[in-house]
């Protein structure tokens, strides 16, 4: 059974890493939006507010999803998984997805303690600027191979 990667992306951190995983490992990458603007210092002030009170946003995914696992990647911001992630992992079952989040802050470990009482996800990887990413994308290649 193959993987799929859906990713969300405010800034453009999120595609690079999907893009890179997609050329490692041969899997389809598709954006998903949303229908909140996130541009500028207001965007930034209300993606903070969307993510701390919970909020979910109307989503598209750019494409057709054709398999039952997922790999999602998403930013973190305000220490919680963005509103279109929620949303997303409202319509699709948990259990299939591996989250993947990028945060300078919060540790995927952190995420992962907080979302599996709603969610019971596949697991949770995590990137940050700190790493090396493509060694990073290589381990987490090596891990689809074995979920």
């Amino acid at each position: 059974m193959d993987w799929m990667i859906v990713y969300f992306t405010r800034t453009g951190n999120c595609e690079r890493i999907a893009k890179k995983l997609a050329e490692t490992t041969g899997y389809p990458a598709l954006r998903m939006i949303d229908d909140v603007n996130w541009s500028g210092f207001f965007g930034f002030m209300k993606a903070g507010f969307y993510a701390l009170t919970g909020k979910r946003t109307k989503i598209k995914v750019e494409g057709k999803l054709e398999s039952d696992r997922i790999v999602l990647i998403t930013p973190i911001w305000a220490g919680s998984i963005t509103p279109a992630a929620k949303s997303f992992l409202d319509h699709f079952d948990p259990s299939k997805v591996l989250l993947v989040v990028m945060s300078e802050v919060t540790k995927p470990e952190d995420v992962y303690r907080a979302l599996k009482k709603k969610y019971n996800l596949l697991g949770v990887h995590g990137f940050n600027r700190r790493v090396d990413e493509d060694q990073t994308i290589k381990e987490l290649a090596e891990k689809l191979q074995r979920i």
